[in-house]
């Protein structure tokens, strides 16, 4: 559609608080559209196609809670794969008559603030001007991907990341390389390993993962699900945006026979259970998290037969705290290592050290040929996609050096996770410094989705153009982020949590760590004090 030249607000990127903002600035009665590079809705869920893809949070959670939404919705698995979250935000923006406002394959550049109009121009791929009193980049935080850095890198003549996997490619009877056991290449691993020749695995870190413990569903046995649904949206606001019912404190306020049914009981239930629903202090005492790895081996090593390939996989010594790097699901990654055309090898003894147009070479092993090669190496986390932008507020300031994450940069500087100080009116949720990728994506839409249009709703009826956060607001942020990430064991590891996964990058929280609970709350007490750490003109 033909987008306005001037009008009140520009959203970027369709996916989850793209389309959710776009929602909520329409029931505001503001013209807002939101313009979407690709052919598609969805984000990662309309361009990833690596085989296996799918979430790792189970129904209801990883859907909005909008009864207008759901009632009309069922979902055919647990665990939705990607198609069908796809579906799923194809169909929200067809129940909630999105489409006109949506502008799809046109790629914003960047946006610039000006202080006389009190409006942002955003600028488009070819060349167009958009005007708009408020700017919304949603983006998202695994979009941009991070390779391996050793000699030669891109020579391979037949290799791409997971997040760039090529339409119909046929890996059968290939020999295939993968590189990074994270959460797309347990994936993978488990979806092509049977297919393959030979399937070479370049272990960086082992992956403390989980049983997926799958359910499909019936339509009939999905409308009992559904009954808890209003209850089970309740239950959002805990420590980490899913139902936590009763969740004991400490862990050794038990006793090993209670604490062991305990850990029992949530590994059996599946999913990321383990993690979400164990003991409190299994993320903030290291003896706790100590009891929680050692269960999580014992039920792990019975399953690889190679005595030497279990000890790369779930080794005596934790290569990091259980659940400081986020756990994958599997069904059966553990159990495809006990193939005869798997081979398993851990960089950590054995690292690689460059590149060539057909094989990677390691230390000790040597030249490693392959048809294929797989970077499953993650992403460079939450600031990256939007900093592809080229970002100007007040006085010219511009965003990426505001938000200089070098090794010896101040880092990343926002309030609450969603405005920085210097460019008024903009918004970006599901972003930096906010719960975001500890909590679940849907439910940060909502959450920071209400609170921007509250302000915005306060803004308006004061009679005000403009607002902002304090540059004073944006220290305190910054120090309840640090304090909040020290309570617990995640800056103890190198992790993308901590903005590490990235050479030379500034070891900070990317992510609010206080939990979805206490987030929340700091949202609230923002909106009841009137917006103080805002400015208004």
């Amino acid at each position: 559609m033909s987008i306005p030249a001037n009008t009140d607000v520009v959203i970027v990127g369709a996916s989850w608080a793209g389309i959710w903002m776009l929602h909520q600035m329409r029931l505001l009665g503001l013209r807002a559209y939101l313009i979407e590079a690709r052919a598609g809705v969805g984000g990662v869920w309309f361009y990833t196609h690596y085989p296996g893809c799918r979430v790792d949070t189970e129904v209801p959670f990883y859907e909005f809670a909008a009864p207008e939404l759901w009632r009309h919705w069922n979902w055919k698995e647990r665990f939705a794969k990607r198609e069908d979250i796809q579906k799923y935000l194809e169909a929200v923006c067809d129940r909630l008559d999105l489409w006109p406002h949506i502008t799809l394959g046109t790629l914003i550049t960047g946006a610039s603030w000006d202080d006389d109009e009190k409006r942002w121009h955003v600028s488009t791929s070819d060349g167009t001007i958009i005007k708009s009193q408020f700017f919304v980049p949603c983006t998202g935080y695994s979009t941009v991907p991070v390779y391996p850095t050793y000699d030669g890198i891109g020579r391979f003549k037949n290799g791409f990341h997971t997040s760039r996997w090529p339409e119909n490619l046929d890996v059968a009877r290939k020999r295939v390389g993968i590189i990074g056991t994270g959460a797309s290449g347990t994936q993978v691993i488990e979806a092509i390993a049977p297919k393959v020749a030979h399937l070479t695995v370049f272990q960086r870190t082992p992956n403390l993962a989980t049983p997926r413990s799958q359910v499909q569903y019936s339509t009939q046995e999905f409308k009992r699900v559904k009954e808890h649904y209003p209850y089970l949206f309740e239950q959002r606001l805990s420590t980490f945006g899913v139902d936590c019912p009763n969740r004991r404190p400490r862990t050794f306020d038990d006793d090993p026979e209670t604490r062991h049914a305990l850990y029992d009981g949530l590994y059996r239930t599946g999913g990321l259970s383990f993690w979400f629903r164990n003991y409190a202090d299994m993320t903030t005492d290291s003896r706790a998290n100590q009891e929680a790895y050692n269960f999580w081996r014992s039920r792990t090593l019975p399953r690889i037969r190679d005595p030497d390939v279990a000890s790369k996989l779930a080794p005596a010594v934790p290569p990091h705290a259980f659940g400081i790097k986020r756990p994958s699901l599997e069904t059966e990654y553990f159990e495809v290592f006990n193939q005869s055309n798997v081979s398993l090898i851990d960089l950590g003894d054995d690292p690689l050290v460059r590149e060539t147009a057909h094989s990677v070479v390691c230390q000790d092993s040597g030249s490693h040929e392959f048809d294929i090669l797989i970077y499953a190496t993650g992403f460079d986390f939450v600031t990256a996609s939007v900093l592809q932008m080229d970002i100007r507020g007040r006085n010219g300031l511009i965003l990426s050096e505001k938000w200089n994450t070098d090794v010896d940069s101040s880092g990343i500087w926002t309030y609450l996770g969603i405005m920085s100080a210097g460019f008024p009116n903009m918004f970006f949720p599901v972003g930096p410094q906010a719960p975001t990728a500890l909590g679940i994506t849907p439910f940060m839409a909502e959450l920071q989705g209400r609170w921007i249009s509250d302000i915005v709703r306060h803004l308006r009826t004061e009679g005000k153009t403009t607002v902002e956060p304090t540059s004073d607001s944006e220290v305190w942020w910054k120090n309840e982020l640090i304090s909040s990430a020290y309570e617990t064991l995640f800056p103890q590891t190198n992790s993308w949590y901590m903005g590490v996964n990235v050479p030379r990058r500034k070891k900070e929280p990317r992510c609010y760590l206080g939990g979805v609970d206490r987030y929340a709350k700091f949202l609230d007490e923002s909106a009841v004090d009137g917006y103080q750490d805002c400015s208004f003109e």
